[in-house]
């Protein structure tokens, strides 16, 4: 399949990488880099709070003191955009949960990488929480590969498309 045929999933992708970096532009021009700075959107469930998050996924490994783990989990999203760009390129337009999933991936890694490269960190301002229990600070990236992640574990299941 030719990339002229993708279009609307490179779109899709795009706006992905740009709602999560636009998103994040409003929320440090809201709340600067101030982590004491919260704004209740639903009380007790939904807020809004600036997080720096140095490490993986729901933050893991972002309260190390060892400054090669930011650079390792750079390279490893790297390579892991490399290994789904591929998958998506080799797909076919007939796969159309496949590319929407690998869509979500792609573009919400390319979102926190940016970060990542320009800042040594990923901007979380997402928090979820149920009285005293904290869902990890995420942000729009973060939403949409976890999204792309379960629509790609449901498309695999399901085997339609398994021409990689």
């Amino acid at each position: 399949m030719t990339l002229q045929n993708k279009k609307k999933y490179i779109l899709l992708f795009s706006l992905i990488i740009i709602s999560d970096q636009v998103s994040k532009i409003i929320v440090l021009s809201v709340f600067g880099k101030d982590p004491f700075k919260v704004v209740d959107v639903i009380k007790n469930f939904f807020a809004i709070r600036y997080v720096e998050n140095s490490g993986a996924v729901w933050g893991i490994f972002s309260h190390s003191s060892n400054t090669l783990v930011p650079k390792l989990i750079t390279v490893f999203s790297v390579i892991a955009l490399i290994v789904v760009t591929y998958f998506f390129l080799k797909l076919q337009s007939t796969c159309p949960l496949e590319l929407t999933s690998m869509s979500f991936i792609i573009g919400g890694a390319i979102g926190n990488i940016i970060d990542r490269i320009y800042q040594g960190f990923v901007v979380d301002f997402l928090d979820v929480y149920i009285k005293n229990y904290h869902w990890p600070t995420f942000n729009i990236a973060d939403s949409f590969i976890s999204i792309g992640v379960v629509l790609l574990i449901i498309a695999i299941w399901r085997g339609k498309c398994t021409q990689f």
